[in-house]
């Protein structure tokens, strides 16, 4: 039987979790300084997570099933959008398909003009309505995304656990704590100047019922995400880049991986 007030245990921990890692990056930076090396690891940590984990797999391919593609790929992504601390992948999906259905209306997680400006902190319904648990039915009768939603804090300890036993504190915070971070804080900021037409960079290609914007200056650090009025207009395209010029990264990814 499904739950539908899941999604408290695989996103309350978001806010925690990130403020977690906001103090253990600013120790390790203390600590370490910040270099080149670390720029990459950090970068490799952005792509894994944010990338991969959270564009490429939550929300494209299990939230609006844009693509197909071996499903061991699905899986593995599917762990490393977990170590994003964005939320499990159950109930990521359900906030975003709320999203859709209620884009700038009352009731829209997501919507700035009700929500404002989360850097930490999602916002999350603790309820699915009939309609989110319909487009999720999918996801919810998978077994290996029901393990890990009930494991999901477990999952991103472990991780953190296995990091620091190889490599210390150095690895820990530069390879998961601050890229995680920065998937966080990029999550909250995609879903605010994604419906805010008068940000620098921000145009409007449809005129649609909500307030979604594409953003060219938040595109690349974004893995494609700012290109947000497209993908309103579009959201089973696996691409949300429409243009040449509106590149896309994470439809890069996916045309390699895809069948």
């Amino acid at each position: 039987m499904f739950n539908t007030k899941f999604l408290a245990s695989g996103t309350k921990g978001a806010q925690i979790f990130a403020i977690i890692f906001l103090i253990g990056s600013i120790f390790g930076i203390y600590l370490y300084g910040f270099n080149f090396d670390i720029f990459l690891t950090v970068l490799l940590g952005y792509f894994l997570y944010g990338c991969l984990g959270i564009v490429v797999t939550f929300h494209r391919n299990l939230t609006h099933q844009s693509y197909n593609t071996h499903p061991y790929i699905t899986k593995i992504f599917s762990i490393l959008g977990c170590l994003g601390g964005t939320g499990s992948p159950l109930a990521w999906v359900a906030i975003h398909i709320n999203h859709h259905l209620k884009s700038d209306k009352q009731g829209d997680p997501h919507s700035p003009l009700y929500k404002g400006l989360r850097i930490f902190g999602l916002s999350y319904e603790k309820e699915v309505d009939p309609s989110t648990r319909w487009k999720m039915r999918k996801i919810i009768t998978d077994p290996f995304q029901l393990v890990l939603h009930r494991y999901y804090f477990a999952i991103i300890i472990s991780y953190s656990l296995f990091l620091y036993t190889i490599g210390g504190f150095y690895l820990m915070i530069f390879l998961h704590w601050f890229p995680a971070l920065i998937t966080i804080v990029m999550s909250n900021v995609v879903n605010y100047i994604g419906h805010r037409p008068s940000w620098i960079g921000g145009y409007r290609r449809y005129n649609l019922r909500d307030q979604s914007t594409n953003n060219w200056v938040w595109a690349i650090p974004s893995w494609g995400e700012t290109w947000h009025n497209n993908h309103h207009r579009h959201p089973r395209s696996f691409s949300c880049g429409e243009k040449w010029w509106e590149i896309d990264i994470s439809a890069l990814v996916i045309r390699m991986i895809m069948k």
